[in-house]
């Protein structure tokens, strides 16, 4: 961050870290349980099973999607910074406006369309196969989820890089 410079961004670190760390958290949590799930099938128990597997994934699965959204605060994401160290300053401003605003549409049109799959699969009833029948919207949950945090964070890198634009402008 640039000194002097008011980001909202600034303000959601701990939000940042909080979406980190509970993406670290679930997919310790899954391998816990996979473990768990193997040790329970080598004695032969009678807790082990399918479950297990099923309930691994959609930990792995949202923990994988909630962290999308630290990486997005991080500024961490893939992004062509060939280019931008070939251009100057202003240009590179520019580009960071541009990149904010697709990055935004395209989150916030996949939290869209992943909503709509999350209401499809509830109007459904559509559930998993093992023991648990856990609800498989909640397993398409994660991408609505994941991606609305990352709208909310683009929104804020959209911010930063209009302010940066006008006051190298202004």
């Amino acid at each position: 961050m640039e000194q002097g410079e008011d980001s909202g961004t600034a303000k959601f670190n701990l939000l940042g870290n909080f979406e980190a760390l509970l993406g670290a958290g679930l997919l310790l949590a899954a391998l816990l349980l996979f473990l768990s799930g193997m040790g329970l099938r080598l004695t032969g128990s009678q807790y082990g099973g399918a479950w297990v597997e099923e309930v691994t994934i959609y930990l792995v699965v949202w923990s994988v999607l909630l962290a999308t959204a630290s990486v997005v605060a991080q500024n961490e994401h893939v992004r062509v910074d060939f280019f931008l160290g070939l251009v100057g300053p202003g240009l590179r401003n520019v580009s960071e406006v541009l990149a904010a605003a697709a990055g935004l549409a395209f989150c916030a049109t996949l939290a869209w369309f992943g909503w709509k799959v999350v209401e499809f699969s509830l109007m459904l009833d559509e559930r998993g196969l093992t023991i648990l029948q856990i609800p498989t919207a909640w397993y398409y949950a994660a991408l609505p989820a994941s991606m609305a945090l990352c709208s909310i964070r683009y929104v804020f890198a959209l911010l930063t890089a209009v302010r940066r634009l006008a006051r190298r402008n202004g």
